[in-house]
């Protein structure tokens, strides 16, 4: 049956709207695929322990590891023994005084009761005796306060180069358990909380997986 010109028109006019739409159909369609596919993607990565990056708690680390209890059982140890020395050259110096002191208390008190029956001699005697208790008194707590003030320096040092080496030491444990965790995750990058991480999700926090690796460490074959 052959069609008027218009019934031509408007059969051309219905042929392109239905090839339009069928065109957004399947652009639609595609996009559609692709933001899946890209969700999909996310939510896998995500789901290997946060996707490439995680975060751990180096102090934590420290403190719950066994290197890291043995090396602050040690700093412990130092530090009570150089308080312990310290607190017995305190201890020394306030006897010494003590002593000193009631040796001039009794030199004060005999010459004030003797003052009128013992002779001039005795009594010049006795303020040379006074004087050079009052010196000696003196010169203990000055040197005791030197002494101290020096023993509670040098110890200061010695526990802060022990803590460095122990840091030191650590830190030599640390690395390679970082790399090992890095690998075994699929990671690009490990953030620390004590670095400037001021939030992060608690499902990204691999510090215990890093406490069990710095006590296993893997020794690589020769």
């Amino acid at each position: 049956m052959d069609m008027t010109p218009q019934q031509s028109g408007r059969e051309q006019t219905r042929s392109v709207l239905m090839r339009f739409v069928t065109t957004a159909i399947i652009v639609g369609m595609v996009a559609m695929l692709g933001w899946v596919a890209a969700e999909a993607s996310a939510e896998q990565v995500a789901g290997s322990s946060g996707g490439s990056f995680a975060y751990v708690d180096i102090l934590r680390v420290f403190a719950e590891s066994s290197e890291g209890q043995i090396g602050n059982a040690r700093v412990e140890e130092l530090s009570q023994q150089k308080r312990a020395e310290i607190e017995a050259r305190n201890t020394e110096a306030q006897d010494d005084f003590t002593a000193l002191n009631q040796e001039l208390q009794e030199a004060q008190q005999n010459l004030a009761q003797g003052q009128n029956v013992i002779s001039q001699e005795a009594a010049a005697t006795l303020q040379r005796e006074i004087t050079r208790l009052q010196r000696d008194t003196e010169r203990t707590m000055t040197d005791a306060q030197a002494d101290i003030q020096r023993m509670t320096q040098d110890a200061t040092v010695e526990v802060q180069e022990l803590e460095q080496q122990l840091e030191s030491e650590f830190d030599r444990r640390l690395r390679p358990a970082l790399d090992q965790l890095g690998t075994q995750q699929g990671l690009s990058i490990i953030f620390r909380t004590d670095q400037g991480l001021v939030w992060a999700d608690s499902s990204l926090d691999l510090t215990q997986q890093l406490i069990t690796l710095v006590n296993n460490p893997v020794i690589e074959a020769p």
